[in-house]
């Protein structure tokens, strides 16, 4: 790795000690895998491979050249060229998305009618999470493949109230995209991003990746060992969310160009007001660094600089995105597995400190430290005690005990405290992982939501909650699967979940007679009429079907509730 004009021997020998670390954790974590860029505003100043392209022995030497799936790095592309529409006047970030797509409109969807574009791409359009990688389709029909899948969404939200992560919120920004430019959404992408940027490479069909240098996605066995992923993804619904493949180079051409490097034409890939857009916030996660989403990226704080970055995870793919604006600075990493305790944007991180010239740490702002020890001595907040339940998060107690709000999080009692700016922790240290927590919207005295570690959670009807019947747990026992499997059995009375991607069990606590939520988020099981488990609906979006019986026609979520 090239060390910065002026670095010196000393900087060089830093760096080559940060690729040796890469390269140590790439091995010690079992990652086949591993490609990475730096760039600054000029372009890209090192791109490099590590590993093989597969686990198997007639794999091939991994370089910046190799293709991998970005999976929800996607959505800064996506982004990118929706923001460009809106530059040309094509797009209107604050219009109804339901006067570019009228067919919205019949589509069933609560409260269609005001989301726009600009609460899409800041994930606070009330949309789900779910994302599934097989499905086929055609991409030139992306708004009508949307359209369809939005029919079987409930929403999380009003819209415009809350962050709630989604994929289909994104696909939905590359619907209208596509309808408002007449261009099908990978044409699109093509023309106003990939085209300018000299992206080569980079794709949305997996037959054009398959003839390229690709390193193939892998889960891991029951033993830890690395096994290559055979289902090829390929959704068209989710193409805006997470469908691209790319490889280090092209990704640090993109990075390059988002801080401030030349399209090759005598315009800039955004204009400034749309740069902004990408750069300012636009929701609060309620997380320790301050996490917020901007339009098609999130911003967090790292060693006292705003970082802008993406994180993606995709069929035994990950990928690694951020950039320090500041200091005209971003790092790409790519890989082919992304096994558990393995901490891509540390990573990313130490590569960014490797190349960030000046001090590492910007002094602290004394008014922000006083602002803040004001906002610690604030009042807990009230009305924020009941039950919420997260389609990620899970179940969610939250009660005032003698002044002090406390937090019941799956089993887990955690006494919060303030940690400023309307935020709120648990745990830490000696009590196990830290937790934190805020409330969105309209906030404490009237609160319907509740963030919990980034996840939206809403208020749950206490009414509802029942004990189901030991009889039921034992018939809701037995093995699902679509992409995941799950293992549900029944022990000492309790239900529990052993996930085959997750490579652990979780015990489910009851919600109603049907519905159960764990760490992981919510199941319902879908029952006949006799009772009998088909299926489990899985985030209220995803349907794992009982894999020792064929689903049946007349199966419903929550019968009985």
């Amino acid at each position: 790795m090239p060390a910065r004009e002026g670095g010196g021997a000393d900087t060089r020998r830093d760096t080559d000690a940060l690729l040796r670390h890469v390269e140590a954790e790439r091995s010690r974590h079992g990652i086949p895998g591993l490609a990475l860029a730096v760039v600054d505003g000029t372009g890209v100043l090192h791109a490099q491979g590590f590993g093989r392209t597969d686990a198997q022995d007639e794999a091939e030497d991994v370089s910046a050249a190799t293709l991998f799936r970005l999976g929800s790095v996607t959505k800064p592309l996506t982004a990118t060229a929706v923001l460009r529409l809106h530059d040309r006047g094509v797009m209107d970030l604050d219009r109804p998305v339901v006067d570019v797509l009228p067919a919205l409109a019949d589509c069933g969807y609560p409260a269609v009618e005001r989301i726009t574009t600009r609460m899409l791409l800041g994930h606070t359009a009330g949309l789900p999470h779910d994302f599934f990688p097989t499905g086929g389709g055609d991409p030139a029909d992306l708004p009508g493949v949307v359209l369809r899948l939005l029919r079987t969404y409930g929403p999380v939200a009003p819209p415009g109230t809350a962050y709630s992560y989604s994929n289909p919120g994104y696909d939905l920004a590359g619907a209208v995209a596509a309808t408002a430019a007449g261009t099908p959404f990978p044409q699109l992408v093509d023309e106003l991003v990939l085209r300018p940027l000299d992206m080569a490479s980079t794709t949305f069909d997996p037959a054009v990746a398959m003839t390229r240098p690709l390193a193939l996605g892998h889960r891991y066995g029951a033993d830890g060992t690395p096994v290559v992923e055979r289902q090829v993804a390929d959704n068209v619904a989710h193409y805006p969310s997470g469908f691209a493949l790319s490889n280090a180079l092209d990704m640090g051409r993109f990075v390059a160009a988002h801080l401030g490097a030349a399209t090759g034409r005598p315009d800039r890939l955004l204009t400034e007001e749309s740069q902004r857009l990408m750069r300012t916030a636009h929701a609060r996660l309620f997380l320790p660094d301050d996490t917020e989403s901007t339009l098609g990226l999130h911003r967090w704080r790292w060693q006292g600089h705003p970082v802008l970055g993406h994180v993606g995870d995709i069929c035994g793919y990950g990928a690694w995105l951020a950039m320090l604006p500041d200091r005209r600075t971003g790092a790409v990493l790519l890989a082919n597995a992304r096994p558990p305790g393995f901490d891509g944007m540390s990573l990313v991180h130490r590569l960014l400190a490797a190349y960030t010239p000046g001090p590492a740490r910007p002094a602290p702002d004394p008014a922000a430290r006083s602002g803040d020890r004001e906002q610690r001595a604030n009042a807990y907040p009230r009305g924020g005690a009941g039950v919420f339940v997260g389609q990620a998060t899970g179940l969610v107690r939250l009660a005032e005990e003698a002044g002090r709000l406390t937090a019941e999080i799956n089993g887990r009692r955690l006494r919060l405290r303030p940690a400023g700016n309307g935020r709120f922790e648990g745990g830490g240290a000696g009590d196990g992982p830290l937790v934190s927590l805020g409330f969105p919207g309209t906030g404490p005295d009237r609160a319907a939501h509740v963030m919990v570690d980034g996840e939206l959670c809403e208020r749950f009807d206490e009414s509802l909650l029942a004990t189901p019947d030991p009889a039921d747990l034992a018939r809701y026992a037995g093995t699902y699967a679509r992409l995941d499997e799950v293992t549900v059995f029944v022990r000492d009375g309790q239900l529990y979940l052993y996930s085959q991607e997750d490579l652990r069990e979780f015990r489910c606590l009851p919600l109603t007679r049907t519905m159960f939520a764990f760490e992981g988020g919510v199941i319902d099981f879908m029952v006949d009429e006799t009772g009998e488990a088909r299926a489990i609906r899985a985030r209220n979006a995803v349907t794992l079907h009982r894999s020792d019986a064929r689903p049946c026609a007349d199966a419903t979520a929550g019968a009985g509730r």
